[in-house]
């Protein structure tokens, strides 16, 4: 038998093995699948921070408080620069981080703020409103019936309501509000630029998030991310979760729409085996829970039970009307 006979396929494989090596070397990185900071080695101190999506167009990121195990994810939210004043779509979760984030927009234009869209009325986006209204007395708040309901005690209520649409134009900017359907909360607003393809989806898009139910409609939600699927947008950012580059985002809200459908089902696999779940504080169902990929997805410890409960409501038709 020829030597090189028999070293042939080994040549092969060794060839092989040396082009999987490159093409790993050559393959980028996938960022981790949590919305945890310190999964990407960043720590509060590197808050806030801000990129721009398309011109005049910013992703401005602050801090959610941190869960009982510690974690900290950030709260995103949207900065539109209109040459005619700001549309600041979601603000952060209490009056210094807020006033910290007016600061920061100081830096990118001496336009005043005109407009604060609520797209979620829950208190890590609407905590810090009334440093909006401090620094600019005439600003509009923006949101919808539900959410108008929701904040019915707040000292600066929104003004402007949007069941449906509302197409909001200011400078060069066009921004069409839209209500796609209950989802996080119940109020749920997003913002649509056409003109620059940017899709704020606010609590909608949990990027990377263990799905948060404490006030949500969760077979909703699904429905309503399959509407904003339809607009077709290039960037598509989230209220919570990193930002990387436009594909990633896009492929993400996928990601979290199956996060979603998975908790749905398992909370149903629950209910079905007889596991109780009466609140989140008596649910004896999550000890039984298999979370599969996401059981190491940020906030999973403190927000798996509320998800059980919420789905149980769900199935009893005992969920809230607005």
């Amino acid at each position: 038998m020829r030597v090189a006979t028999v070293l042939a396929p080994i040549m092969l494989a060794l060839a092989g093995t040396l082009v999987s090596a490159i093409a790993s070397a050559d393959a980028p990185v996938e960022p981790p699948h949590s919305a945890d900071i310190s999964k990407r080695n960043l720590t509060p101190k590197d808050f806030p921070r801000w990129q721009q999506l398309e011109a005049n167009v910013y992703a401005y990121e602050g801090l959610h408080s941190p869960d009982k195990q510690g974690s900290i994810v950030n709260t995103v939210s949207l900065i539109v620069v209109t040459g005619d004043g700001v549309v600041v779509v979601d603000g952060q979760g209490d009056v210094a981080q807020t006033q910290l984030m007016i600061e920061n927009i100081k830096k990118l234009t001496s336009e005043p703020i005109k407009y604060v869209v609520i797209a979620s009325d829950h208190t890590d986006h609407v905590g810090g409103n009334a440093a909006f209204k401090a620094a600019y007395p005439n600003v509009v708040f923006i949101a919808s019936p539900a959410s108008k309901q929701h904040l019915a005690k707040d000292p600066n209520p929104p003004t402007m309501l949007v069941s449906e649409q509302r197409s909001l134009r200011l400078g060069a900017a066009q921004i069409e509000i839209l209500n796609l359907g209950r989802a996080h909360t119940g109020g749920d607003l997003v913002a649509w630029l056409p003109q620059v393809g940017v899709l704020f989806l606010g609590e909608i898009y949990l990027r990377d998030v263990f799905p948060a139910m404490r006030s949500a409609y969760p077979t909703e939600w699904l429905a309503t991310i399959r509407k904003s699927v339809y607009l077709n947008a290039t960037w598509v950012i989230p209220g919570h979760g990193f930002i990387d580059d436009a594909p990633i985002m896009k492929r993400e809200l996928d990601e979290a729409r199956q996060a979603l459908a998975y908790v749905i089902e398992e909370a149903k696999r629950l209910r079905a085996a007889g596991y109780a779940c009466e609140s989140a504080a008596n649910c004896p169902a999550a000890d039984h829970a298999n979370w599969g990929p996401y059981k190491d997805w940020a906030l999973r410890s403190s927000q798996a039970p509320l998800a059980i409960a919420r789905v149980y409501l769900e199935l009893d038709g005992k969920l809230p009307e607005t």
